[in-house]
């Protein structure tokens, strides 16, 4: 009995020692500055609706189930995507201040596998000017790879697409003239 009480703690070490855990890995929007220039607009808020308001690196299988959203296992975002994007859009007007508010939702964030190697970075946003306008857009990019590191450098280029448009957007709003 003494045996089985000294081995049963071994085996149970030597059971757990086997396996490898896999450190998940953090992916944001790069350092490259944005290629857009934002005019001076005051960014009042960029927030996501659930679940893209999280670190989650999403994804969804077109192929098998589009309304089924996956999270990448061993992949996340450094911050969650209305942060980052809010970065950018920071970067991008220089942190100068203008006469018009903004506000930024972000409706889609995730990677949409079309095959199992091919997909595309999709970004679906809405944006608001105080006492003015709203508008709509969607944004894909292709060539979004067969993982979370392809699928983040996408990301990258379609939120210098987004803060783009936005910016190009924002200059034709009256409020911000």
């Amino acid at each position: 009995m003494t045996r089985i009480a000294f081995f049963l703690p071994v085996i149970f070490l030597f059971g757990c020692g086997g396996s490898t855990a896999v450190d998940p890995r953090s992916y944001d929007l790069g350092l490259a500055p944005p290629s857009a220039v934002l005019p001076p607009a005051r960014i009042a808020s960029v927030r996501a609706v659930a679940p893209f308001d999280s670190i989650d690196m999403h994804y969804r299988l077109a192929y098998r189930d589009a309304a089924e959203l996956g999270v990448f296992a061993n992949s996340r975002w450094a911050a969650s995507p209305p942060e980052m994007l809010r970065k950018q859009m920071l970067r991008a007007s220089g942190d100068r201040a203008g006469r018009c508010v903004v506000d930024v939702e972000i409706q889609e964030f995730s990677q949409v596998f079309s095959a199992r190697d091919a997909s595309e970075a999709r970004v679906e946003m809405r944006a608001w000017v105080r006492g003015g306008g709203a508008r709509g857009w969607s944004l894909s990019e292709p060539n979004a790879g067969a993982d979370a590191a392809a699928g983040a450098a996408a990301f990258a280029r379609a939120a210098n697409r987004a803060v783009g448009e936005l910016g190009a957007w924002i200059g034709e709003q009256p409020h911000c003239r």
